[in-house]
């Protein structure tokens, strides 16, 4: 987890894709794809703050800005994860300059694909989608880390390697992110998907080989979510092993991300 400190006021933010995703370079004119990284529970924009400079120029790289956090620290948080997917699904839809790649770590996985799904159901589905850390939807259970008290709340954070120990020490760092972080364990406890549509783009999941959370099988199961190609890639590491292996998953990611030829230069993708 990032320091939880406001990269920009709230008050400056003004258009929906200005509040809802976060840049940290703009984005250039040889841009051909955008990645958009939704972030785990309790997770910041500037948690892939790193990215934009692990990603060739090509790529036009956003991330979702969960409402109660650095720059929207005064907006209210979505309690319920598909209201959460329509109003990221809102702010997605008038960028269709770009094929879309959409990127999501644990909690922000299952949101992933509910976007995915509601921009398919439009008529804009994504170029691929990417999902870590987390089992396929069909493979979900209720969960009840959220009911914990606080203090067996955070331990089971700590124990995912979801907070810094040092942000634990910290009373005013530890009131900021507590908030955020039962919110969205709730929010993903009580995620229930309505139906589970196939996708019609590619799916890559990725879950580290010390992963707790989910088995091998539960991440296969994203499998029988896409008409298209599907791949399970591991990587060395727990839950959140892409603290440390950003770039070499980045560079793993890049070759199943790549656009045929004939969707570079398509003006259907640019429409």
């Amino acid at each position: 987890m990032t320091s939880p400190t406001a990269d920009r006021p709230a008050a400056q933010v003004t258009s929906p894709q200005e509040r809802w995703l976060r840049g940290f370079r703009p984005a250039t004119a040889s841009a051909s794809v955008r990645l958009v990284c939704l972030p785990h529970a309790g997770g910041w924009a500037s948690f892939f703050r790193t990215w934009t400079d692990l990603l060739p120029d090509t790529y036009d790289h956003r991330v979702v800005q969960y409402p109660g956090r650095e720059s929207r620290m005064a907006d209210a948080y979505v309690t319920e994860l598909h209201e959460l997917a329509d109003q990221v699904t809102e702010a997605l839809l008038p960028l269709r300059d770009l094929p879309l790649v959409l990127f999501g770590h644990s909690m922000g996985a299952s949101l992933a694909y509910e976007v995915a799904r509601r921009l398919q159901e439009r008529g804009h589905p994504p170029h691929h989608l990417v999902v870590s850390g987390h089992g396929a939807p069909s493979t979900r259970r209720p969960g009840t880390v959220h009911t914990l008290d606080d203090a067996a709340f955070l331990e089971r954070i700590r124990e995912l390697g979801g907070i810094d120990d040092a942000v634990l020490r910290h009373p005013e760092l530890l009131e900021l992110v507590l908030g955020p972080l039962r919110n969205d364990y709730r929010l993903i406890e009580t995620y229930r998907p309505r139906e589970l549509p196939v996708l019609s783009c590619p799916i890559t999941a990725v879950r580290g080989d010390r992963e707790t959370g989910h088995t091998p099988d539960q991440a296969r199961a994203w499998g029988e979510l896409t008409a298209g190609d599907f791949a399970l890639l591991t990587q060395p590491g727990g839950h959140f092993y892409l603290k440390d292996r950003a770039a070499e998953l980045i560079a793993e990611l890049l070759p199943r991300l790549a656009l045929p030829t004939d969707l570079e230069t398509s003006d259907d993708t640019r429409a």
